[in-house]
């Protein structure tokens, strides 16, 4: 029997009832609540946790079941009255609820953190509520390799198996990346992020990025209630953020106060990666924008499969599951660390007017190995009305903006040849 329930008997004026009560002390073992309401019961025939409430009520009629048979064997000629909690005039339902969403305190680990495969052994420890249908093991992946290998070059394939790898590892849950799949429609975004889907079925959910990237919205987290370990958006739109603050946590796995509609709030560390498909540039507001070292840009070819043969390829790359996690997990652990100093500068160029203004400038800085603020100054200006830049930024906001650029900044300064300059930018 679970250890929150405890069967009991009492007279009525026909014979007895048989019914549920609920132990508020000790902490469970079998049961958890999150946010003031049932959140996950542990099922013992299965080896697994179910967050389906139903699980729960069902494991307290079959206890109910179990002591009206063993008490009418005992007392054949007693009439036995049993509070089911399908059978809502009994009332055992009420005092659930009641013993869920009032008397018992939030008590629960995280469900899920960790995959588990079809040939992973587990524990009640692990905290699993579910399994892929597939092996980890190798294998054959020759439709796999045709679809990335023509839709994404080197580099870009091994950004997507990296981020994959490290999954499949565990190691993006302390990771502080995520990945931004950019290029026109019809480039293959949506493939390779189906295959993911189909690689962490059961442990993705999908996400409003608009809505992370909005400071009004107090319900973006919600589509993260599940704790998924992989967040998936199609189709995105990071272009217009108005405040990065819940985005950057959340990638950052920082701790996070979530509000869910219709229940108390609750704070979570999320731990899922999060892959977004979009058609345009992430935002990326300045130089230190927290989305600079977190973001990891991924641009496909543009070349595409005859239909009749990618079609073939898809159905087929379902069958390579296993040996695709296991083939992203090799290229993940050949270096976990071959992205922490990653900057995004195709994205930058393509979001950020300032990035490209000091880019189309490079040479003439290095030439110069520096260069003055006034001077600078003017080539920004120069370059604004060559670009018909819509939105210069002040010269006060240029000094603070181009120091991000260089290696040193000095108010005032000496010169090589033993002149004076002020406000001088050192090496970029």
């Amino acid at each position: 029997m679970v250890d929150f329930l405890i069967i009991s008997v009492r007279q009525n004026k026909k014979g007895v009832d048989i019914y549920p009560k609920f132990k508020l002390y000790p902490k469970s073992q079998d049961l958890m609540i999150r946010g003031g309401d049932f959140y996950a019961v542990w099922l013992e025939e299965k080896g697994l946790w179910s967050t389906n409430e139903d699980d729960a009520l069902n494991i307290i009629d079959i206890e109910l079941q179990k002591a009206t048979e063993a008490y009418k064997a005992k007392h054949p000629d007693t009439i036995v009255n049993t509070l089911f909690t399908w059978d809502s005039s009994t009332g055992s339902i009420d005092t659930w609820h009641k013993y869920c969403q009032k008397q018992k305190r939030d008590s629960f680990e995280m469900l899920d953190e960790t995959l588990v495969f079809s040939n992973s052994e587990i524990n009640k420890k692990d905290y699993a509520s579910k399994r892929l249908p597939y092996p980890l093991e190798d294998g054959n992946i020759d439709a796999y390799n045709k679809l990335i290998s023509t839709l994404y070059d080197e580099e870009n394939r091994h950004k997507l198996e990296w981020a994959i790898g490290s999954i499949v590892v565990g190691d993006s849950k302390t990771i502080q990346k995520f990945m931004v799949l950019y290029g026109a429609a019809g480039t293959g975004k949506s493939t390779i992020l189906n295959i993911i889907q189909d690689l962490f079925e059961g442990y993705y959910s999908v996400f409003d990025a608009r809505a992370l990237g909005s400071g009004n919205n107090s319900f973006a987290l919600e589509p993260f209630k599940c704790n998924p370990l992989v967040a998936i958006q199609h189709d995105g739109d990071l272009s217009k953020i108005e405040d990065n603050t819940r985005l950057n946590s959340l990638v950052s796995h920082e701790l996070m106060t979530v509000n869910e509609k219709f229940k108390s709030t609750y704070s979570n560390r999320f731990k899922c990666f999060l892959f977004m498909g979009t058609n345009k540039p992430v935002k990326i507001t300045d130089a230190k924008s927290g989305l600079i070292r977190r973001l990891i840009d991924v641009s496909p070819t543009g070349n595409k499969i005859p239909t009749m043969e990618y079609r073939r390829l898809v159905k087929q790359a379902k069958f390579e599951l296993g040996p695709i996690a296991w083939h992203c997990r090799e290229v993940y652990l050949e270096d976990p660390q071959f992205y922490d100093d990653y900057v995004p500068t195709s994205m930058m160029s393509a979001s950020n007017d300032f990035y490209n203004f000091v880019y189309d400038s490079f040479y003439i800085f290095k030439k110069q190995n520096g260069t003055t603020l006034k001077a600078a100054w003017e080539m920004y200006k120069t370059y604004c009305d060559d670009t018909n830049m819509s939105y210069p930024v002040s010269r006060r906001v240029f000094k603070e903006e181009l120091k991000n650029y260089f290696e040193s900044y000095d108010d005032r300064l000496y010169l090589e040849d033993g002149s004076r300059a002020r406000c001088y930018y050192n090496r970029i």
